[in-house]
């Protein structure tokens, strides 16, 4: 699915790119434009996407103003601040209206919305299928994602490829099966909520950790297990007494 961002915002326009690359591997952002002019100017050289993000207030007008100078066919879900505009909005090819800040559950809503309208024949990707699959069963979407730092690249690293997250010194870092260590934006928190608890398992404060990482889980003081973990992380993992029946249920599930 090739995707067009319209927002004058940096940082929001940086925060969309990163929520699409989370929600699914195959969305292609083409392209993020900050005005009108550049947005007409992309739009009369360049294939149309399938789906364009707008902002409708731009630095330059408002983003209405583009279709008064190229015919645009792609499905578009607005974003923006305020709600005024919305009946003006769905004249358009709009399939959606989001609010700022934007929340995952609306954006996932809105790109299952989006896939449902598509053609019928065409062949979804397996992470659109599933989250479209979410929406009908009421189950969750999980993370199969993640945008990662080293230095001053940003890579993209799938969940499979995790062995284990955690804090230090207040900074979270992920850590995949082979041995390399990123750093990740969000806290444990946040990233444990989107998570599929069959497959990552939240060990204490510092560590969420990943079922395949697992060697084995020791006896240790006061019924609290340790973990044996690969690749092998900077201290000891340590599983709380309270937490212990649960792992232990979870590592034999």
């Amino acid at each position: 699915m090739k995707v067009l961002i319209i927002e004058d915002e940096k940082p929001a326009a940086l925060r969309l790119a990163k929520m699409l690359d989370e929600a699914a591997e195959q969305v292609e952002v083409q392209a993020i434009l900050h005005t009108v002019e550049a947005s007409v100017d992309y739009l009369q050289r360049s294939p149309e996407p399938d789906l364009i993000f707008l902002d409708i207030q731009l630095g330059d007008g408002k983003s209405f103003d583009i279709f008064r100078k190229v015919q645009v066919s792609s499905k578009i879900i607005f974003t923006t601040a305020f709600d005024e505009y919305a009946l003006k909005a769905f004249r358009y090819n709009s399939i959606d209206y989001l609010l700022k800040p934007l929340k995952k559950k609306d954006l996932d809503a809105a790109l299952a919305k989006y896939m449902s309208q598509a053609p019928k024949q065409q062949q979804l990707p397996d992470d659109i299928r599933q989250l479209l699959l979410s929406f009908h069963t009421g189950q969750p979407a999980y993370k199969h994602r993640f945008l990662v730092r080293k230095g001053s690249r940003f890579l993209s690293v799938s969940a499979s490829d995790v062995a284990y997250i955690y804090t230090k010194d207040r900074i979270c870092h992920l850590r995949t099966h082979g041995g390399e260590d990123y750093l990740i934006d969000e806290n444990l928190e946040e990233l444990e909520a989107g998570l599929d608890p069959s497959l990552f398992f939240r060990a204490n404060r510092q560590y969420i950790v990943h079922y395949d990482a697992v060697q084995q889980a020791v006896s240790w003081f006061d019924g609290k297990l340790k973990l044996a973990i690969e690749p092998v992380p900077n201290e000891e993992i340590v599983i709380s007494r309270l937490k212990a029946a649960d792992f232990k249920k979870w590592l034999g599930k």
